[in-house]
């Protein structure tokens, strides 16, 4: 028979606690286990760096979660950050689902690797090419024109044409925007033959033609053993 607290009423049951052992932090690799394996408690702290990076499926973080910095590039799913998170160091957002954080967040951003503001990280649709091309600090620069998106800031700024042909999508372009400070954005322009989209495809700089380039992209070094009945 249950016990009845004065008054006849049942006690509540407590909320599992985690074992003691668990208020201990954690290593990082054991923390991305935990965090990915959904296993992670409220409160949970992970020495060092917890990279989190790539982990597509992961929607949320334990709240009150503490580590010192935070990759979460590429987690596209992962929409808004924990209540009670503790983040000593920086939080790397590149390609991850957070589109805003509260003003005053405290937190610093980084993107690639690079520090950026809020406006950079969530604003970007109201950057333009001419204002990324008055960016001294190249890596920043980088930053905004993939923020910016190469297709739009190549029809913004435009580009010169190193080299031209056709597959089977229509007229390829192989374009270029030069930089005196940095190496030139070089990208390849093709049309998907069954839907007609215009793609733009960043390639390195030294390519010199359109078969070399899109060879580059199908993972040839040597453009000479690419031979594809369809480019697209």
């Amino acid at each position: 028979m249950l016990n009845m607290m004065s008054g006849g009423r049942i006690p509540k049951k407590r909320s599992p606690q985690p074992p003691q052992e668990n208020h201990q932090p954690v290593s990082p690799q054991m923390g991305r286990k935990l965090i990915l394996e959904h296993r992670a408690w409220e409160g949970i702290r992970v020495l060092g760096h917890l990279d989190l990076s790539g982990a597509t499926e992961l929607c949320n973080l334990p709240e009150n979660l503490t580590c010192e910095s935070l990759d979460i590039s590429g987690c596209v799913n992962l929409t808004h950050l924990p209540q009670g998170l503790h983040v000593t160091r920086w939080i790397e957002l590149a390609g991850s689902g957070i589109t805003s954080l509260g003003v005053g967040h405290g937190f610093v951003l980084r993107w690639r690797g690079v520090e950026v503001s809020d406006y950079i990280a969530f604003e970007s649709q109201s950057i333009t090419g001419q204002d990324i091309l008055k960016i001294e600090n190249v890596e920043l620069r980088r930053v905004l024109i993939e923020r910016l998106g190469y297709e739009t800031f190549l029809q913004q700024v435009g580009g010169l044409v190193r080299d031209r042909d056709k597959d089977v999508g229509g007229e390829r372009q192989l374009v270029y925007i030069p930089f005196e400070d940095d190496e030139a954005l070089m990208v390849l322009k093709v049309t998907c033959p069954s839907t007609g989209h215009i793609h733009i495809l960043r390639v390195p700089p030294q390519m010199q033609s359109c078969h070399q380039a899109a060879a580059w992209v199908a993972g040839f070094n040597n453009p000479d053993d690419y031979h594809p009945l369809i480019e697209a």
